[in-house]
């Protein structure tokens, strides 16, 4: 099932791909940032966390990918290690609202499940995206898959998809923003919420506090339901 689910989301990446190749009126853009922590001594500790944001936007097409990655160490022993790759597609019907096609893989070795992957479609509107405020919201339809790692066994169905993005700035130097998922299941809801204050550097560099919260309402026996995260990172837009 999963090898069927990598072959239709590459096989709608492609397609999307040749669509937007057709409007050469934009670029794509993006951020990158990285956070990084080290402590030696009595105690050996090592954090990173990065991520890769892109985008791109024209006429008629949205799209956009992203990739995430945490990994943690005490003692030379990891403690956290996980990364996310999701991807959408989307057709504008107007100004507003778009319909879209949306892919998220997630691997972690300590919540678990071997991995999660979710497909989906559904229809986002904007309430108002503008360079200094943002609300646009998802809602959709698909297909879940989670791989126990207990037993390597699968719950597969149907899902309820939902998504928030929400920005403000705040002052000239200082934004808001905070995004919202979730996949409903009949086995599981998972509920992700990353909020954080971005403080601008230069035109294209910030320093960014995130707070991150993932939560699972069923989890494998041994297992909590909720991780949170904190983290400062540095911030490059491009």
């Amino acid at each position: 099932m999963m090898k069927n689910t990598v072959l239709v989301s590459s096989l709608m990446l492609a397609l999307s791909g040749q669509a937007l190749a057709q409007e050469e009126d934009k670029i794509w853009s993006g951020s990158g940032q990285l956070g990084f922590t080290m402590t030696s001594g009595n105690s050996d500790t090592e954090t990173l966390n990065a991520g890769l944001n892109i985008k791109r936007e024209t006429e008629k097409w949205l799209s956009e990918g992203s990739l995430q990655l945490l990994r943690a160490t005490d003692d030379d022993e990891t403690t956290a290690e996980r990364y996310t790759l999701s991807t959408k597609t989307g057709y504008k019907w107007d100004d507003n609202d778009y319909v879209y096609y949306s892919t998220r893989y997630d691997n972690d070795n300590f919540s678990g499940f071997d991995y999660t992957m979710t497909t989906g479609i559904g229809w986002g509107h904007k309430f108002y995206d503008e360079e200094k405020k943002k609300l646009i919201t998802e809602i959709g339809v698909g297909y879940k898959t989670e791989a126990l790692d207990i037993d390597r066994s699968e719950n597969n169905g149907a899902a309820l998809l939902g998504k928030l993005d929400y920005m403000r700035q705040i002052t000239d130097t200082v934004k808001f923003e905070d995004v919202l998922i979730v996949e409903a299941t009949d086995d599981n809801t998972f509920i992700q919420n990353d909020a954080g204050f971005s403080f601008k550097v230069t035109d294209a560099t910030a320093v960014k506090l995130a707070y991150q919260i993932r939560h699972n309402t069923d989890v494998p026996m041994g297992v909590d339901k909720t991780d949170s995260l904190f983290s400062a990172n540095f911030v490059y837009d491009f």
